[in-house]
């Protein structure tokens, strides 16, 4: 039988959880799924994943091969954006852990290979997430141009200087994937960073 995990999750404003367990319950039941963990989560939508405790209780079952599916409401419920998203999809795919998507009504995974129709939602997301970066990118630039033009500095204050663990500390993802020995490149392409940064990153960890 396989071995899964009921993932939900709440903003702050909203009450409660209990109706999104129990309609993936049903899901489990129907699928005869072993449902070894429920992990639910009231946070604000604003949170990065990594600061997320049962998103990342999730992460750690997964990469100890403890489960085989992960059961939720929405593609939403993994993370604030669509970049977050997508990576937290890839990195349960390469572990041949499927996730079912309720409101869509597929999973991620058909006996070990992927879902064609999963595929095309990854295509879809990964088309989001550019236009998500692109679309910050601009905001970004026409803020400094704005910032020029009314005469104010930009970036840190003269000698300052960011400090190695508190740089460390922004980029966890990074951090452990050069670890495991991922290269900078393919590191970069995973957590959505640029390549200055991970050889950065690189830099101060060897």
């Amino acid at each position: 039988m396989e071995k899964g995990v009921i993932f939900v999750r709440v903003s702050k404003r909203e009450q409660d959880y209990q109706r999104q367990i129990e309609d993936l319950r049903a899901v489990a039941q129907t699928q005869s799924l072993q449902v070894v963990a429920e992990i639910a989560e009231k946070v604000s939508g604003a949170k990065y994943n990594q600061e997320r405790d049962g998103l990342q209780e999730l992460l750690t079952m997964a990469r100890k091969r403890e489960i085989n599916k992960v059961l939720v409401q929405e593609v939403s419920r993994l993370g604030r954006s669509t970049v977050e998203v997508l990576n937290v999809l890839e990195e349960l795919t390469k572990l041949q852990i499927s996730v079912y998507v309720q409101n869509f009504g597929i999973e991620t995974l058909k006996s070990g290979r992927r879902n064609p129709i999963a595929q095309f939602m990854f295509t879809l997301l990964a088309e989001f997430a550019r236009l998500e970066r692109e679309t910050l990118r601009e905001r970004i630039l026409s803020g400094m141009d704005e910032a020029r033009r009314k005469g104010k500095h930009l970036g840190r204050p003269d000698g300052s200087s960011e400090d190695k663990e508190a740089f460390l500390k922004k980029y966890p993802t990074v951090v452990r994937n050069l670890r495991l020995g991922i290269s900078a490149r393919k590191t970069a392409k995973i957590c959505d960073t640029s390549i200055n940064t991970v050889r950065k990153v690189k830099d101060y960890i060897s």
